[in-house]
């Protein structure tokens, strides 16, 4: 589907298409992965790990500050993305 909104770019920016894995089993830090937070859905790197929460964080850091999320946050990981 479409990229969900989110400061990723310059990687990934508003519009791309990602393909999200919703089956994974292990979340490593540096992970993109798709959120719901808030009722948004983001698209966002892990950049912590720790007691059962994730610190995420969009690429570009000059606009996007770290936010905490659970496990049951997370939809899925981004596998691939495309223009």
């Amino acid at each position: 589907g479409r990229g969900a909104r989110g400061l990723m770019g310059p990687k990934l920016r508003e519009g791309d298409y990602v393909l999200v894995n919703k089956l994974f089993r292990r979340l490593r830090r540096g992970d993109v992965v798709v959120v719901k937070h808030n009722g948004v859905f983001l698209i966002k790197r892990i950049i912590g790990i720790g007691d059962g929460h994730y610190s995420i964080q969009g690429d570009n850091r000059k606009f996007s500050s770290p936010v905490s999320i659970s496990r049951e946050q997370i939809l899925g990981k981004v596998m691939l993305h495309a223009r």
